[in-house]
Formats: structure tokens, sequence, C-alpha cells
């Protein structure tokens, strides 16, 4: 088993979400949403922009998913809002290391 790099924090084991899962957990004292798309692992912030809504709470369809409050889209790849409203949220890197996932710093928008 290789190590997850420096700075990636233990978020979840791979059995606990199921392919077109989502779940909540705790990463640096961040509130992350982490989905399991088909077998890869996609970690975005957990709070919904527009009123604060559970991301990770959310209804997944593919790599997008839908907030439970009010249904904006967010692409859980890149945070990228799906709807014309503007909206996105910071997408994490990820790491998978046996069966632990791994969760390190935001990722770049470029």
């Amino acid at each position: 088993m290789d190590k997850p790099p420096e700075g990636f924090q233990k978020a979840a084991r791979v059995d606990e979400l199921s392919p077109g899962e989502g779940k909540v957990v705790q990463v640096n004292d961040k509130c992350i949403a982490l989905f399991n798309v088909e077998g890869t692992f996609y970690a975005i912030h957990n709070v919904c922009p527009h009123e604060g809504g559970p991301l990770g709470e959310g209804r997944l369809k593919g790599h997008v998913v839908s907030c439970p409050w009010h249904d904006l889209s967010f692409d859980v790849r890149n945070g990228q809002g799906t709807d014309q409203g503007g909206y996105c949220v910071g997408s994490y890197e990820v790491h998978v290391s046996g069966h632990e996932v791994f969760v390190g710093g935001r990722r770049k928008v470029w």
C-alpha cells in the first residue's frame, strides 16, 4: 500500500461509499462532501453557496450533485456550477491508498 502524499488526511474507507453515493466528512476542520462516482472519489466543499445546503447529502447523478435544499447543481470533479447562476464551490485533491480515501488541499482553478 502506498502512502498518501504529504498534507492529505484520511477522510473515509473505500467501502463506506458505494458508487453513486456521497458522504459528509471532516478534514482539517473543514466540512467536505466526498463522492464515489463509479469507483473514482471526488471531494468538494460541503456547503452550497446559495443558502448553505449540505451538498454531501444531495442527489448524485453521474458527476453532478444537486443541493438537497434548492436543487442547485455542481460538478463534483471541479466544483463548477452546472446551472446558469454562476455559483461554484471549492474542490479538493483526493488520493486512494489501499482501502482508505484521503483528501488534500484545494485544487487550483485556472
